[in-house]
């Protein structure tokens, strides 16, 4: 990792630690997690539609923040552990979930020591991959930790969003590059990487997936009460991604 990618990481492990601290007092629209009116209405139904059965499996949060996700995954009778960045975050989620689940802090561009080969049986990874430059080492390790045949699945904001908006901050479409934001009007600032569709599925299959399911999502009804503009606008063109993805060699 260069050292620009390391600064880029640190700023994104700071904004989130940051809006951890702040969680209880983050505006709705302004929050991360799971409580968002984008999550909610949003990203988890589009997710819900493709999530497998997870009941009795093993399943890998990758990047599970305070535990929103962590908590329905153990509803629905999975085991579960979680691992994120952000120190902050994972206190969070190991104060709400006890020793329900297991949770480690981990750079998910470093390799998951803690896991031996083929301990789980899914990946969950929601809005994390984003964050991260190089997709394919990623991939590569979800791989080794999953059963034969087992899952990613995981979400991401669409390139063509990101491009519109951020188009006078990269040199085009077909490149890989970051940009940093301000979250909202909190003081935390987030690095994110425009990569182009192709990328993202040359990641998968060179590190040994198939994809399943490939859906540009479209909201609930009721986000449009929280965010009209980009509500109407995902209705006309895409804006997230869900992927369900399968091992396919090991």
């Amino acid at each position: 990792m260069s050292d620009e990618n390391r600064s880029e990481r640190a700023i994104t492990i700071d904004g989130y630690d940051h809006l951890a601290t702040r969680r209880e007092t983050l505006e709705r629209w302004e929050s991360p997690w799971a409580d968002s009116p984008y999550q909610k209405y949003y990203v988890w139904p589009a997710v819900r539609r493709i999530l497998p059965d997870v009941s009795e499996l093993d399943v890998l949060d990758a990047g599970c923040g305070i535990g929103d996700y962590t908590g329905t995954l153990l509803e629905r009778g999975a085991s579960v552990v979680g691992v994120d960045t952000s120190e902050n975050a994972l206190a969070t989620a190991r104060e709400r979930f006890g020793d329900r689940a297991t949770f480690h802090r981990q750079d998910l561009t470093e390799p998951l020591e803690f896991a031996s080969a083929g301990r789980f049986d899914l990946v969950f990874c929601n809005l994390v991959l984003d964050h991260i430059e190089d997709w394919g080492p990623v991939f590569t390790e979800f791989q080794r930790v999953l059963t034969p045949g087992g899952e990613v699945v995981f979400t991401t904001i669409h390139p063509m969003r990101r491009y519109r908006r951020h188009r006078d901050e990269l040199t085009g479409y077909h490149e890989t590059e970051a940009y940093v934001s301000e979250w909202g009007t909190t003081d935390a600032r987030i690095a994110s990487y425009h990569r182009p569709v192709e990328a993202i599925l040359e990641s998968l299959t060179e590190a040994g997936f198939s994809v399943d399911e490939f859906r540009e999502a479209t909201p609930q009804e009721q986000f449009a009460e929280y965010d009209p503009e980009r509500y109407e606008t995902a209705m006309e063109r895409p804006d997230t991604l869900c992927v369900r993805a399968r091992v396919t060699e090991q």
